[in-house]
């Protein structure tokens, strides 16, 4: 995945395998109702994707950035979310249930309708 272009068959080979995408360029791709379940997807890049209905629960998405990415839906129970971007990002019925993050995060993603929240 070097050279600035990405191989789209071994993202998907990578999530199949349930294999580290840790650093991984996901900007703009179509990833709606993915199971992305349990991956290691630290400072992974979604900015601009589509996780529509998608499952990161107990994910490792610390330092990812998911600025302007479509998010309705999508389930991040007990995922770690320490130090994600989510600026702009549509994130109305996204389930946070468990979820660690900021303070700050937490209230924004409320503001923009995520659920979960205690």
């Amino acid at each position: 995945m070097g050279n600035g272009t990405r191989n789209i068959k071994q993202l998907l080979d990578k999530i199949y395998a349930h294999k580290s995408l840790a650093g991984a360029d996901l900007r703009n791709l179509y990833l709606s109702c993915m199971d992305l379940s349990g991956l290691d997807l630290r400072a992974a890049n979604f900015q601009g994707c589509r996780l529509n209905y998608g499952t990161m629960n107990r994910s490792n998405l610390a330092n990812a950035n998911f600025a302007q990415a479509y998010l309705t839906s999508a389930s991040f129970k007990e995922a770690n979310l320490t130090g994600a971007i989510f600026e702009g990002a549509i994130v109305t019925g996204a389930n946070f249930a468990g979820a660690e993050m900021a303070a700050l995060t937490m209230e924004y993603l409320k503001a923009k309708g995520g659920l979960g929240f205690s």
